[in-house]
Order: C-alpha cells, then structure tokens, then sequence
C-alpha cells in the first residue's frame, strides 16, 4: 500500500543550487577555471560577444584572461544559432566548454538541439542567462538543459551589482566546489512575477505600436513567446545610422542601448560578416518595470521625429 507524507521530504527533488557571485564574468571565470582543469581547454562560444571601453566584455574577458583556447560559432541574420556551423565547430575542436546565449532574454528556436549538440559531444553546457535570468525564473522557458546558468542582477533588477551561478544537476559533480559563496537573497526582495509581467506587456505593446515604421524600425523577433521575458526590445534600425539615433534618442531622454554595438576584436568582420552587419544596426528600446505605457508611446512617437531629422542633418 502507498502513502503520501504530509510535507515533502526530499532535498534534491527539483533543487538547483546558486552560489553568490559579484557578477556574472566572475561566476563564468570561476566555471572556466574549473572546466579548465579537464583535459580539454577550448571554450566555444557565439560569434556575437560585445566589448565597451567602460566594461570591456564580460564574456571573453574571462577566457582571454584564464589563457584558454577558443572557437566560434556562426549565427544568422536573425541572430539565431547556426546549428550546422556549431555541429562542425565542435566535432572540428571538442572544446570542454560551449557557451550559449540567451540574447536580450529571448530563447533562440536552436536551444533545444544545441543542448543536444554539446551533451553528444561531451561539452559542459553555459546558459548565460545575463538577460534572461526572468526567463528562466519567471517563464522558466531556459536554464533546464545546461550544466550551469549565469545570472547578473543589474541587468534586470533596480541594483548596481551582483550575479549568482545556478547548478543545475548534470553539473553537480564537476561543478558543486563552486557553491560555497551564500545564496543571493536579493532574488527574494523583489516581485519578480510582476516586473516579468511588465516587461511582457511592454514588449507587445512596443511590437504593435511599432508597425507603422516598418522598413525603418523593425522588431528583430518580435512580441515575446511563451515564457519569455525580455530584458529589451531589439529593433533593427534601417535608413539611418543606428550610432547617431542613439545618441538623439537618448539626448531626449529615452535610454535606448546599443548592447553589441562593438564586437570583441577576436570576431572580425571578413570572417563573421554577419555577426558586425547586425552589430551596426541592433538598437534595444527600454521596456522595464518602470517604464509606463504613456512613455512607450511617447518613445515610439518620437523615433520617426529623430530619425528624420538625422536624415536631412549635412553629411547623414
């Protein structure tokens, strides 16, 4: 005869440890470095990985700092996963690490068949989750079939610093030293279901208001799917200079980003043409808790404005 106890009893049904971390380079330096002591040195990551004077690149800094080898992988011009091209890296260089992205904290269609990919070939699975950490906490659509996930506070809550390393259970063994830092409590200060909701509803709204500017401003993946929650609206920006609508954009006081507008000097444009052509016209508009509906609107009403006037600007 069965029984049902009257309160869960088991530890390690549906646990994933997090570690704390001061950011979320320092948690993927820390992944690297213990990776690093397998027999195998190369990380394979996306041949889309951004670098600022201010912050240089949170993603390969790491690697180039640890020595390791590396390799990259196509996407296309969807900045979507070259699943073909990620087939051949790996079976060309069997890196022990594979980096995977979840850019702007939306799920790219290949993420199922990457994981996949890297389980086959014996490659200890990276979900940076800098932007999707809602995603995968709120819509918990990502952050299931890799090793381990990268988290980065700032990028989606109201704080200056912090970022945490979640392991998941196929990478407990060789990943469990690293979860000796305290559990980020700053993930229990904040109503993440509803600043999720928020974003979600800001990112449709920005898709449909968005329409008339087809061919100018156009969603890069448009409104969000099940369980996404984005940390930006990524729109491509067509006609005029992306950089110079930025500035304008900002300078009336609406923070669009530029996340990738400069790529690490190791993805170079004759090689990954696609990867720098993308780079240059990806803008991402707001879409956070504080944003309201009235400032969205007013934000998509002055985009045709700016980008006017940078056209009939001398010299545009």
């Amino acid at each position: 005869m069965s029984a049902i106890a009257m309160h869960a009893n088991d530890p390690w049904s549906f646990h994933r440890p997090m570690a704390a971390f001061e950011n979320a380079r320092s948690a993927f330096k820390a992944v690297l470095a213990q990776a690093a002591r397998f027999k195998r040195r190369t990380v394979l990551l996306p041949a889309y990985i951004g670098w600022s004077h201010r912050e240089g690149s949170g993603v390969f800094d790491p690697v180039r700092e640890l020595g390791l080898s590396y390799q990259f992988y196509q996407v296309d011009h969807e900045l979507r996963i070259d699943l073909e091209d990620l087939r051949r890296q790996l079976e060309a260089h069997s890196p022990s690490v594979l980096l995977l992205i979840h850019y702007f904290g939306y799920i790219d269609p290949g993420y199922p068949k990457a994981a996949e990919l890297a389980q086959r070939h014996d490659a200890v699975l990276v979900e940076d989750e800098a932007h999707a950490m809602l995603t995968d906490l709120v819509g918990g659509a990502c952050g299931r079939l890799g090793d381990v996930c990268l988290f980065s506070f700032h990028k989606l809550l109201p704080v200056q610093m912090g970022g945490a390393l979640v392991v998941n259970p196929s990478g407990l063994e060789r990943f469990s030293s690293l979860l000796e830092a305290e559990v980020p409590i700053v993930l229990c200060q904040y109503e993440l279901h509803s600043m999720a909701a928020r974003r979600k509803e800001n990112a449709k709204l920005l898709a449909e208001l968005l329409q008339p500017l087809a061919g100018r401003v156009d969603p890069l993946w448009g409104p969000p799917g099940a369980g996404e929650v984005p940390q930006t609206f990524p729109v491509r920006i067509s006609g005029v200079s992306r950089d110079k609508l930025y500035f304008a954009m900002n300078a009336a006081g609406f923070g669009v980003v530029s996340l990738y507008h400069t790529l690490v000097s190791e993805i170079s444009a004759p090689r990954y043409p696609i990867s720098h052509s993308l780079s240059q016209e990806v803008m991402n508009l707001p879409i956070h808790s504080d944003a309201t509906q009235a400032d969205i609107e007013e934000m998509v009403k002055y985009l045709p404005i700016a980008m006017d006037e940078i056209a009939r600007a001398p010299g545009s």
